[in-house]
């Protein structure tokens, strides 16, 4: 069962890589299939690969394709509900998403924001990541909160629609749950994490909870937004029942005071809206406190007390509908359905207490009149109990049975109701009253409102209910009918009299018409019939007339679009146009140009049309007309050409604000649709880059132009390159990818134009003067040769190296014509491009065989070029051994041209013994760093691909001993050896025995032999033993005779003391008178060691044992003095 898991993962693997592949390759619709069928298998099939492909779809973040961008969201969603862990990776990624600029993306980017942002809090609350992931996490999440809280002012009716469902789930998330349940608030949140403020989060959401209704309140609100927002307010009074009395309040107030922009189809549908949310209300457990303010709004709408009572829950329906507060005696229960309900409510609380605190009887009034400020009734007019209380105690005490005359003749609506101004004018006449000031009634400068309130005729109890709303809307219909009517009259009438006015006309001119005299009666003759010709009986039209008659008629055509589209006749209207255009006089074509030019948004396929008749005409496809024979100085093309310039230039140009936002769109179609762009358009491309606000559409242009148009690419590709030696390293860079990008697609005739040019650039390092093009490209600034301007110069060749290793010929030509300064930039900047181009710098292993280029190179050798070829050698050998070919090569080249030994260094595996040997001098002269570099190479310390040295570390260190000492210093030598046993794993105490008993057997001793014997005995004391063997050897070479030697052989027996005293019993009179000379301490050892010796003893050694001071021995004029003692 686990090999068919197995097999059946390594396929579904399979498969996604190979969709991935493609999809990588692809564009548009077959991209997006194949990137859903990716994230199918990445998440359901195989979800342990989604650390390793995940970068991959989320590179399609940027990509050109809607569908696309909008898979990548619903990729983001799905990880953030099943693995959560990668949070972190993605969640930036919807930012830029959010931010994209089309709609449709914004939309879906802002849904999965919804779900991604409940997500991220579930996560944070159960996850035991790090302090610092979880903040990153919850930084990147709120700043997508105020990016789509700012969207709620989007132009865009489906973003504002999306944006409030966000919004929703934003106050949900962060307000406390009243319920039990374990459902997701702000209580959920941890506590312990310093980056989140519970408080400043409730806070938060308050705010965006009257941001909210705010936006339900807005006067200028589109249907469709505010039906969603009706729902979300109700969604959150049923969530959140703190809630719940605002959302009745602002229900409520959008139920009196509708958007006027709505139209009557749009009030139907949210007057219905507005009933079902009512009613989902009214059964909600938490609305039993609201249930009256509910039951009167359901009533103004238009519902029957009946249809509200089958509404009401059972449980509801016979509960209550309210209780005095802070009494102990309920009031009487009442029914919904009741008429009488009013009234015995009343009666039943005529004698309650008032909860409205502000208004309570007090003993001492003067005291109340001292406290009450207008603040304190502002705040208890917010209150809506105070506020009902207020108004049942006004309504039971002081309301007349009958409405008084003044009443009706003075009343008018209030506008503002509710409104935080109309609370304070209402806390300030309240003031005034209990003050027994006078009261001073808010200014309304808006008579029209009381007018249209004088006409609504009062309504009586058997009428229909309506509010004053309705009222003012049935007036406000009556008025427009009126006005139909009063319009259709008048209409009529006009009409009427026009007819009047033509009939008289008609009969004044009969009457003033001559009436011939009566011709005499001829006798009948047989005529013959006369032909009638046209000639004869016209006149030709004076050219004057004739061109204005054009131009009329020219002009009546261009202004018939909107019929012309209606008729649909739009294709032969364009057809004429452009006939017109191309065939006619000049004031034609201008006529029509400043057409175009006026709305060339809408009107550009008409250009697109007409330069494809120009260009009819330029190639002969068609016949100029009489009217417009080219002359005989002009182009075939000047037509063309100049419309097509003129095109250019006014839309890029021009000042007009619809124009500047789609000067983009206007520039790319007109360059991709044409039928040939020119030289002088291209040009106008190649300026264009100059400037700021259009390099890189121009780039982008130029780009498409060579990849679209391969014919002509050839000549467009010059105005492209000519920027990678721009000043702006941003447009250097942009062009040198387009450039690289065309020479990969392109045909050969083009990478040809392209090799040339960068090999032109690349000959200007080796020039003591900036070249014209330097100049051009810097704007006419002659500056002095720096690193920068080399590399610029590098820029396109070593761009195109990857894709063209032949240029490395040319780059060793010029390498050794140039300067110091620019081979040092010229080294740096060739080692990306020769990894790449070798394979090196992907990871992958190199080739053991030379390619044809480098292969060339090498035969070539361009003079001055030796330090280019050395560091290419050496990036050859960094991932592989040095094959044979590059070795012999690199050998033969240095017998014969290159003197520098550090050739050799990258290819010292590939050497022999006697060639490192005889080459050692050389290097150990070196700089310390490469000596260092050479050592580790012989003795395997850089050995990464497990090479064989040709030398071992003791034929190293021997080798170094026996260097002549007229070849290199012995300061370089001692050096070389100091490196060799610093390296102590290497150089272990057997290979320091094998280096010292090889020493030893020399016929004549190397200079440094015992300088190494001392190190080797301070390093290993060990080699004690070995060592005075060594010594007993070099008695038997007579060391004496060798002072450096000699030296270094007291240093040892000093070292060795009391065992170098069988030694130095040994040596002849002289060394031994020598030896006890410079080593004082040795006497009485020595002394202690000839008392053991059996007799007889030698005669100095006995003299040795019988004197007390120091000893002298006799001397023998046969025996040759030591060095130093002549």
């Amino acid at each position: 069962m686990s090999n068919k898991y197995h097999q059946s993962t390594t396929l579904a693997q399979n498969q996604l890589i190979q969709w991935l592949n493609e999809a990588g390759m692809a564009e548009g619709n077959k991209k997006a299939d194949l990137l859903r069928k990716s994230i199918e298998i990445l998440l359901h099939q195989t979800p342990q690969m989604i650390p390793v492909y995940m970068d991959n779809i989320l590179s399609c973040v940027s990509d050109k394709s809607t569908d696309v961008k909008k898979i990548v969201v619903g990729f983001i969603e799905e990880l953030s509900k099943k693995h959560p862990d990668h949070l972190p990776k993605v969640v930036s990624q919807l930012r830029l998403l959010l931010l994209d600029n089309v709609i449709a993306v914004q939309k879906r980017a802002i849904q999965a924001a919804s779900i991604v942002y409940r997500n991220t809090l579930t996560w944070i609350c159960m996850s035991d990541a790090e302090s610092t992931e979880l903040q990153f996490v919850w930084e990147h999440v709120t700043q997508l909160k105020l990016l789509v809280l700012n969207m709620i002012d989007s132009d865009n009716e489906g973003i504002r629609t999306n944006s409030i469902k966000f919004l929703e789930e934003v106050v949900l998330l962060q307000s406390s749950s009243e319920g039990t349940d374990n459902e997701l608030s702000l209580d959920s949140l941890p506590k312990h994490l310093p980056f989140i403020n519970r408080l400043a989060l409730e806070e938060e959401s308050e705010h965006i909870f009257k941001l909210l209704v705010k936006f339900h309140n807005s006067q200028h609100i589109s249907s469709v937004n505010l039906m969603a927002c009706m729902t979300t307010l109700c969604l959150l009074a049923k969530l959140r029942p703190k809630y719940l009395a605002r959302v009745i309040q602002a229900l409520g107030d959008l139920h009196t005071t509708l958007p006027p922009t709505l139209s009557q189809s749009q009030v139907n549908s949210v007057r219905k809206h507005l009933k079902m949310l009512l009613i989902n209300l009214i059964k909600h457990p938490s609305s039993n406190e609201m249930l009256p303010q509910l039951t009167q709004l359901l009533i103004d709408i238009g519902m029957t007390t009946q249809e509200i009572n089958k509404a009401v829950p059972k449980e509801k329906r016979n509960k209550r509908l309210g209780e005095i507060k802070n009494g102990d005696t309920p009031s009487k229960r009442i029914r919904i359905d009741s008429p009488q309900s009013n009234s015995q409510e009343s009666d039943s609380n005529s004698n309650s207490r008032s909860d409205f605190n502000l208004f309570e009887e007090d003993s001492n009034q003067s005291m109340l009149k001292s406290s009450v400020t207008e603040d304190t009734l502002f705040e208890g007019l917010n209150n809506v109990d105070n506020v009902v209380n207020l108004v049942t105690n006004t309504l039971l005490n002081t309301l007349p049975n009958e409405m008084p005359n003044y009443f009706l003749n003075a009343y008018k609506p209030i506008p503002n109701s509710g409104s935080k101004a109309q609370k304070r004018n209402l806390a300030k006449m309240l003031l005034s009253l209990i003050k027994d000031e006078p009261v001073v009634p808010p200014v309304d400068e808006r008579p029209s409102l009381s007018d249209i309130a004088a006409k609504i005729p009062l309504l009586r109890d058997d009428d229909e209910k309506m509010t004053l709303k309705n009222a003012v809307a049935k007036l406000q219909e009556s008025t427009k009918i009126e006005r139909k009517v009063e319009s259709a009259v008048s209409k009529l009438m006009e009409e009427t009299r026009q007819e009047q006015l033509k009939e008289e006309e008609r009969r004044a001119k009969e009457k003033e018409k001559i009436v011939p005299p009566p011709t005499p009666t001829v006798p009948k003759l047989k005529q013959k019939v006369k032909l009638l010709k046209l000639q004869e009986i016209t006149r030709p039209i004076p050219k004057e007339i004739k061109e204005k008659l054009m131009i009329q008629a020219v002009g009546r055509i261009l202004h018939a679009e909107k019929e012309s589209a209606i008729g649909g006749a739009s294709q032969i209207r364009s057809k004429f146009i452009t006939i017109f255009a191309s065939s006619y006089t000049p004031e034609i074509r201008n006529l029509v140009q400043n057409y175009i030019l006026e709305d060339p948004l809408n009107r550009i396929d008409l250009a697109i049309s007409w330069l494809y008749e120009e260009y009819a005409f330029m190639q002969g496809f068609n016949r100029h007309p009489v009217t417009l024979q080219p002359k005989v100085h002009e182009k075939p093309d000047q037509n063309y050409n100049q419309l097509l310039c003129t095109l250019i230039t006014e839309m890029s140009e021009g000042g007009d604000l619809v124009v500047e936002n789609a000067k983009d769109v206007l520039l790319r179609k007109i360059y991709a649709e044409a039928p040939l762009v020119t030289d002088e358009a291209v040009d106008y491309l190649k300026h264009l880059v100059t400037e700021e606000k259009f390099a890189f559409l121009a780039l982008e242009i130029l780009e498409e132009l060579c990849i679209m148009r391969p014919p002509r690419a050839h000549k467009y590709v010059p105005s492209l390159i000519c920027h990678v030696l721009s000043r702006n390293e941003e447009i250097r860079e942009s062009a040198l990818k387009s450039v690289v990008k065309i020479y990969t697609r392109s045909t050969e005739s083009v990478k040809k134009v392209i090799e040339k040019h960068a090999l032109l650039y690349l000959g200007f390092i080796s020039l003591g003067s900036q070249t014209p093009e330097l100049l051009t490209a810097r704007h006419g600034l002659s500056m002095p040769w720096n690193d920068e301007m080399f590399k610029m110069c590098l820029n396109l060749v070593m761009a195109l190296f990857p894709y063209n290793e032949e240029l490395i010929v040319e780059v060793g030509r010029v390498y050794g014509c140039a300067g110091s300064e620019a081979k040092r930039v010229v080294l740096r900047a060739m080692e990306g491009p020769v990894r790449a181009a070798m394979g090196a710098a992907g990871g992958e292993p190199a080739s053991p065989h030379l390619r044809p280029a480098f292969r060339a190179l090498l035969d070539e050798c361009p003079r001055g070029a030796e330090t280019l070829l050395t560091r290419l050698v050496h990036i050859f050998t960094e991932k592989a051994p040095p094959s044979a070919e590059l070795v012999s090569r690199v050998r033969e080249l240095y017998a014969t041209r290159v003197s520098d030994v550090r050739f050799l260094i990258p290819v010292l595996t590939g050497l022999s013994k006697k060639e490192i040997c005889a080459a050692l001098p050389k290097f150990i002269k070196l700089n310390p760093v490469v000596v260092k570099e050479v050592f580790n190479k012989l003795l395997g310390l850089q050995n990464i691909n497990e090479e064989n040295s040709p030398v071992t570390p003791a034929e190293l260190l021997i080798e170094l001993h026996l260097i002549d000492p007229n070849k290199a210093d012995l300061k370089y030598i001692i050096k070389a050896t100091a490196l060799c046993f610093a390296e102590k794993l290497i150089y272990t105490q057997d290979v320091i025995a094998a280096v010292l008993q090889r020493l030893s057997e020399e016929p004549e001793i190397p200079v440094l032999m015992m300088r190494s014997v001392l190190q080797g005995l301070t390093l290993y004391p060990g080699l004690e033993p070995l060592v005075v063997n060594v010594l007993q050897l070099l008695i038997e070479k007579e060391v004496w005779t060798n002072k450096v030697a000699w030296e270094g052989w007291i240093k040892c027996c000093t070292r060795l003391l009391p065992g170098s005293c069988t030694l130095l019993s040994v040596l002849p009179p002289r060394a031994l008178q020598i030896a006890l000379s410079s080593i004082p301490t040795a006497l009485q050892p020595l002394r202690a060691h000839v008392a053991k010796l059996p007799p007889p003893l030698p005669p100095h050694l006995a003299a040795l044992l019988h004197q007390d001071a120091q000893y002298t021995p006799p001397m023998n004029p046969l025996e040759p003095l030591p060095p130093g003692m002549e």
